[in-house]
């Protein structure tokens, strides 16, 4: 994994009556404020986010979370957001599913406090906290070894990510500053199924918070009846759907599409802003 890398990121809710179209609007842009967006090919993924069973991650504030992305395992840790405006930075440790990744991410967390059992080799006696990652561990079947940590899915949900890059007009030789995505976010919940759509930026390469912040700015100005600013990160959200779909809060408030409706946007952000830490 990455050495204590740094994600910056910020997310715009589509809140649009008609949330598929306005998606289409935003995915048809070619520029925006002093950007280019440059398509590329959609992504199909599959988070499972994995904790303790007494929530020891989610007390720490740390997230961990097993992903497929075309195929392609990762497991990522993510920690320490901090909020400026629209956009948000924290530490992201992500790579290739391996036990050299599993025990970068296990070093995090006890760095962090956080102490899991690790399963010794076969027949070498019981689990020991703190200890290497047993022979084998990350080696196999992903959610297997993470549950031989003691680590069991809290949320798994699945994305249609259609992605552009974001390069500098003036500049557009450089590559890519940011990441500009709309995800179409399924949320397979214990209570039902529920869908988001969202638009997403990470900063790339030589971009950081301003770049984020300006791309971001600009498209809530130009949709502002499509977009709105949502400070909470997907595994945030989810939680806040289970709840209030447990609850039968969102009761009528699904399309056929199994989208929520904007009218219970806010009582999304009601729930997240009295419940987040």
């Amino acid at each position: 994994m990455s050495e204590h890398a740094r994600e910056v990121e910020g997310v715009l809710l589509v809140n649009a009556d008609d949330q598929a179209a306005a998606g289409d609007r935003v995915a048809a842009l070619e520029t925006v404020d002093r950007f280019q967006l440059r398509p590329r090919p959609a992504h199909r993924i599959r988070d499972v986010y994995v904790d303790t069973g007494d929530g020891a991650l989610a007390g720490s504030r740390v997230a961990l979370r097993f992903r497929e992305q075309d195929g392609r395992p990762l497991l990522t840790l993510k920690a320490d957001a901090v909020r400026s405006g629209l956009a948000s930075e924290r530490l992201e440790l992500e790579a290739p599913w391996s036990a050299e990744a599993l025990q970068a991410a296990l070093e995090e967390l006890r760095r962090r406090g956080v102490e899991l059992p690790t399963p010794p080799p076969e027949g070498s006696g019981e689990p020991r906290r703190g200890a290497p990652v047993g022979q084998g561990a990350g080696a196999g079947e992903p959610l297997a070894d993470l549950a031989a940590l003691g680590l069991h899915p809290t949320q798994t949900r699945e994305t249609t990510r259609t992605p552009r890059d974001v390069v500098e007009r003036d500049n557009p030789g450089a590559g890519p500053v940011a990441e500009l995505t709309l995800d179409d976010v399924a949320y397979q919940l214990p209570a039902g199924r529920a869908r988001l759509l969202e638009v997403e930026v990470e900063a790339k390469g030589p971009g950081g918070m301003e770049t984020v912040q300006s791309v971001l700015g600009a498209l809530a100005e130009r949709f502002p009846d499509d977009l709105r600013p949502w400070p909470y990160g997907k595994l945030a959200t989810g939680r806040a759907v289970e709840q209030l779909l447990a609850e039968g809060r969102l009761e009528g408030l699904l399309d056929g599409d199994g989208r929520i409706r904007p009218a219970a946007h806010n009582l999304l952000a009601e729930f997240l802003a009295e419940n987040s830490p």
